[in-house]
C-alpha cells in the first residue's frame, strides 16, 4: 500500500470506528469494497445517483436491500450519509485461465488471459476471413489494453442495407461472464455458418458487431494473466470511473469538458453506425433490463415499452426453458431499468435517446465471476435467447426510401404518429437509404419525410415476429404552399454551409449546435427570419445535433452530419 492509501486508510478507520458503523473496516481503504445496506425507496434513489449501486432486492413494501461498490474515492461521501452497512465478504471463484487459443476452445471451461484474448480475436479473422474482421475501437487504453470488436457478415465490405446489431460486454471489469459468452458467440456464429440454418440466416441477413471486452483495464486490473472477484478484477476503469455512469445523461444536453477514453471511443463508434438493435452484458443479477434507466416507468415510459416487454419475456422464457431457475430475478426476469433502480449516465439510455437504437442491458449471471466449470452450462442456458434477440432486428418494418424520379436513396425520417417520442423514431442510412423499425404487433401510421420532399404517410399492419418490407418513394416539393409546417435541413451531410429553413412563415429565434456527447459547441445568436445559413466548415467530420427554437414557441432537434 502506498503512503496515500495508508493515510487514507487510517483516516477512514478512525472515522468509521467513531461513528460505530465500520468495525474492522480498515480493508475499506483500497482499492474497492462492496457494502450492503437496507434502505427505503427515497434513500435508494439518492444512493443510486451518487454511487455505483450494483444490485437491488425488494425485501418489503418500501424496503430494499442493495449492494454498493465503493472505490477509495467514495468512502468519505458514503460514510457521511451515516447509513448502517454490512461489508460484503471478498469472494473468490474457482477460475481456470486459458494460456492459448486451443486451451480456451478445447472445452470452453476457462477464461482467457489477455494475450489469449488477443490471439482469439486474431484467429477468428484469420480462420474466417470472408466472415469476420476485427475492428479496433480504442488502440491503447490508459492501462495499455485494446478495445476490439468483431464484425461478422457474409459481406464485410457492404452492409447491403441489412439491419445492424451490436453486442457489448463487461463495461464493468469484474463482470466477466458476458465476456466469456461473447467470445463463445463469435466462435459459434463463425464455426456454424453454412451448417446451421439459423446461424446462416443471421449472418446473411444481419450486420453483426460483437465487442467482448469493453473495460479491459478493469478486468485485468491486477494482472493480464488473471481474472477474479475484486480486487483481482475491478468494476472501474483506470481513472476509477464507473463507465456505465459516464455517458451523457438524457435529462438534457450535458456540458462536459471531457469523457473517459472508453466512452469517447464507444460514442464515436456507435454514431458512425446506424445500429438497429444493441445489447450490453453485465453480471451480478439475472434479468432483462430495458430502457429507461433514468426514469421509473410511471415517470416516463419508452415509446416501445410494449415491444420491450414482449422481447424481454421471450428472452427470459427461452432461458428458463433450458433452466427454470435461470433469468428469474426482478419480475421473473424482465424489468424496466428505473423500476429496478434509477441511474444516470448509462450506455443503454444514451444509445436509445441520442441515436434511436433499441439498446438493452442483459444481466446474465447472479455471480459476477462464475467458477470456470459452470461456464459451459450458462452458455447452454442463454445461447438460444441471444440468437433470438439478434433476430428481432430483422423483424418489424423495413425498406428503403428513394427519390421518386431518380431512384436515388434519401436520408429520411421514419416517424410513427401518436407513438414515437424521446427520439424513438428511426432514420434511413446512406448509401442504401435503408431503415429498420422493430415494433410490437399493431396498426401504425408511418410517416416518411426528407428535406425538400413531400412527406408520405402509410397505414401499416404488423404482426409479432414478422418482417414487413415497405419501400417508399418521395416526391420533391415544388412550392412551399404545398408543404405543412416543417423544418428543412440541407444539404445533409454538409461540407461547409448548412441551411436551416422553417416552412410556414415562422421565424427562427435561436439555434445551438451540439456534438454527439451533448456538449454545446456553438450558439448562433444572430437574427434570423425563417431561414439561416450556418457555417460548419471548421467542424470535425461527424454527427451533430441542431437545437432550433421558433417564434411560435416550439423547439426541434435535428441531426446533421458534417463531412469533409
Amino acid at each position: 500500500m502506498n503512503i496515500r492509501g495508508f493515510i487514507l486508510g487510517a483516516m477512514v478507520f478512525c472515522l468509521t470506528s467513531w461513528l460505530g458503523f465500520g468495525q474492522e473496516d480498515r480493508s475499506l481503504t483500497y482499492p474497492v469494497t462492496y457494502v450492503e445496506v437496507e434502505v427505503d425507496a427515497a434513500t435508494l434513489q439518492e444512493l443510486s445517483r451518487v454511487f455505483s449501486v450494483d444490485h437491488v432486492q425488494k425485501i418489503g413494501s418500501q424496503k430494499f436491500k442493495t449492494r454498493i461498490c465503493l472505490s477509495f474515492r467514495d468512502f468519505d461521501n458514503f460514510l457521511s450519509k451515516k447509513i448502517p452497512f454490512t461489508k460484503v465478504p471478498k469472494q473468490r471463484a474457482n477460475v481456470q485461465m486459458a494460456q492459448n487459443y486451443h486451451q480456451m476452445t478445447a472445452n470452453w471451461n476457462r477464461y482467457p488471459t489477455y494475450n489469449t484474448y488477443l490471439a482469439m480475436m486474431d484467429t477468428f479473422q484469420t480462420r474466417y476471413p470472408q466472415l469476420c474482421e476485427i475492428d479496433t475501437l480504442l488502440g491503447n487504453t490508459i492501462g495499455n489494453h485494446k478495445i476490439l470488436c468483431a464484425h461478422i457478415s457474409n459481406n464485410l465490405n457492404d452492409s447491403e442495407g441489412k439491419p445492424s446489431v451490436l453486442f457489448i460486454s463487461t463495461i464493468h471489469g469484474d463482470e466477466v461472464v458476458g465476456y466469456y459468452m461473447m467470445l463463445r458467440l463469435i466462435d459459434y456464429l463463425l464455426s456454424n455458418y453454412n451448417t446451421n440454418e439459423y446461424v446462416t440466416y443471421l449472418v446473411n441477413h444481419l450486420d453483426i458487431w460483437i465487442c467482448p471486452l469493453y473495460n479491459p483495464d478493469g478486468t485485468y486490473y491486477a494482472s493480464n494473466n488473471q481474472i477474479n472477484e475484486s480486487p483481482v478484477s475491478i468494476r472501474y476503469n483506470c481513472h476509477w470511473e464507473d463507465l456505465n455512469r459516464s455517458f451523457p445523461d438524457v435529462y438534457g444536453p450535458t456540458v462536459k469538458s471531457d469523457y473517459e477514453p472508453e466512452v469517447e471511443a464507444m460514442m464515436e463508434f456507435m454514431s458512425a453506425h446506424n445500429f438497429t438493435l444493441a445489447a450490453n452484458l453485465h453480471g451480478g443479477a439475472e434479468v432483462f433490463n430495458y430502457p429507461w434507466d433514468s426514469w421509473m416507468s410511471w415517470q416516463r415510459s419508452h415509446a416501445d415499452a410494449n415491444w420491450w416487454e414482449y422481447v424481454g419475456r421471450r428472452f427470459a422464457d427461452t432461458c428458463q426453458f433450458f433452466n427454470p431457475n435461470y433469468m428469474t430475478e426482478v419480475n421473473n426476469g424482465v424489468t424496466e431499468g428505473g423500476d429496478w433502480y434509477v441511474i444516470a449516465g448509462s450506455m443503454q439510455d444514451w444509445h436509445n435517446f441520442y441515436l434511436g437504437t433499441r439498446h438493452v442491458t442483459l444481466e446474465v449471471s447472479g455471480n459476477k465471476v462464475l467458477s470456470s466449470n459452470w461456464l459451459p452450462s450458462y452458455w447452454g442456458y442463454i445461447r438460444n435467447a441471444l440468437l433470438n434477440l439478434m433476430a428481432e432486428a430483422d423483424h418489424g418494418i423495413h425498406g428503403v426510401v428513394t427519390d421518386s424520379i431518380t431512384g436515388e436513396p434519401l436520408r429520411a425520417l421514419v416517424h410513427i404518429a401518436n407513438h414515437d417520442l424521446d427520439h424513438s423514431y428511426v432514420e434511413t442510412a446512406l448509401p442504401h437509404g435503408d431503415y429498420h423499425r422493430p415494433i410490437k404487433a399493431g396498426q401504425y401510421a408511418v410517416t416518411y419525410s426528407a428535406e425538400g420532399y413531400l412527406p408520405k404517410t402509410i397505414v401499416t399492419n404488423i404482426a409479432d415476429g414478422q418482417r414487413l418490407e415497405q419501400n417508399v418513394q418521395l416526391a420533391k416539393h415544388v412550392g412551399m404552399e404545398d408543404y405543412e409546417r416543417h423544418i428543412a435541413i440541407y444539404p445533409n451531410p454538409a461540407r461547409d454551409i448548412v441551411n436551416v429553413e422553417v416552412i410556414g412563415g415562422k421565424e427562427i429565434t435561436g439555434i445551438e449546435l451540439y456534438d454527439i456527447h451533448g456538449r454545446v459547441v456553438e450558439t448562433f445568436s444572430e437574427t434570423f427570419l425563417h431561414q439561416a445559413k450556418l457555417n460548419v466548415s471548421g467542424r470535425t467530420a461527424g454527427t451533430y445535433f441542431l437545437h432550433i427554437c421558433t417564434s411560435d414557441g416550439r423547439e426541434a432537434i435535428r441531426k446533421v452530419v458534417v463531412s469533409h
